[in-house]
């Protein structure tokens, strides 16, 4: 196969096809009550010959994933701590669960470091080296750690994404001196999703496609959550983060966006004190299923 030129750096072939495909396709305690961020009622307008008249009507339950009966149910027998943010592009809505609440970002925190490394090369006009898109494919593709070391070295460590969260606009994240071990809510990575999927004035369209592009392609074992619980042939960019935190258990997390049969979203699912791996996973992937279902076009 050829290779072309991305961010001024040559990338197989494989890889550019995959950021076309992106850019030809534009983008507590468990049991609580659910949070919508927006009004949940919509306006609705009526015309006489004299006047008009302004009425509401209430938007629907089951229109809210986290608050339709069956989601509900399975919420309200985990024993983890559960909290998630949706963000419905369509709509421009967007809801919330056990909102406020901080847990660990693990290995979910690679796409933020890309994102500042994608926003220095931009700032400073030099393009990525063939070494860093290396390390960048190796970091969220294979969620390699050492890969992230040294590209969270070359950023600049905790002062660098701390001071680029306040730019994309996080407004509970703690910053961390160790990667791994950010606290954050699902809304503040929700901005991080926005200014990597859709059109801003932070990231260009070229390190978007990059990033999305890799998001696509994390290998098969590192695709739970939004990866496992869509369907496959939804285009899906997603990364995971999970490890064993001494003090919370097990962290399991999931982050990305989901396009295909008119929906297209934005979702951050974590979640803490799971009695082991495979129950955190369980439970990313189920929230992420009952997502797809319930936000119909």
């Amino acid at each position: 196969m050829t290779s072309r030129s991305i961010l001024g750096v040559v990338v197989p072939a494989a890889l550019f096809v995959a950021l076309f495909l992106v850019t030809s396709n534009p983008a507590g305690s468990t049991g609580g009550t659910p949070v919508s961020t927006v009004p949940t009622s919509s306006p609705t307008t009526t015309t006489s010959t004299s006047t008009t008249t302004t009425t509401t009507t209430p938007r629907p339950a089951e229109a809210n994933p986290f608050s339709a009966r069956a989601m509900a149910g399975y919420l309200r027998h985990r024993t983890n701590v559960v909290t998630a943010a949706v963000y419905d592009v369509n709509s421009g809505v967007t809801y919330t669960y056990h909102n406020g609440i901080r847990e660990r970002t693990a290995s979910m925190v690679k796409i933020d470091i890309l994102a500042d490394l994608l926003y220095e090369s931009q700032r400073s006009h030099v393009a990525l080296t063939p070494r860093q898109v290396v390390l960048a494919t190796q970091m969220i593709e294979l969620s390699d750690n050492g890969a992230t070391d040294r590209l969270w070295s070359e950023i600049g460590r905790y002062d660098a994404i701390n001071e680029f969260n306040e730019l994309v606009g996080f407004k509970a994240t703690i910053p961390s001196y160790s990667w791994g071990d950010i606290d954050t809510t699902p809304l503040d990575q929700l901005q991080l999703l926005k200014v990597i999927v859709l059109p801003n004035s932070i990231l260009d369209p070229a390190s978007r496609a990059f990033e999305m592009g890799l998001m696509e392609h994390t290998i098969a074992g590192e695709r739970f959550g939004l990866g496992w619980g869509s369907p496959a042939n939804a285009l899906v960019g997603v990364k995971d983060g999970y490890y064993l935190e001494s003090t919370t258990g097990w962290q399991l997390n999931t982050t990305g966006f989901v396009k295909y049969q008119g929906r297209f979203y934005l979702a951050t699912i974590m979640s803490e004190h799971n009695p082991d791996e495979d129950y955190g996973i369980s439970t990313v992937t189920q929230i992420a299923e009952f997502i797809w279902k319930f936000l119909k076009p």
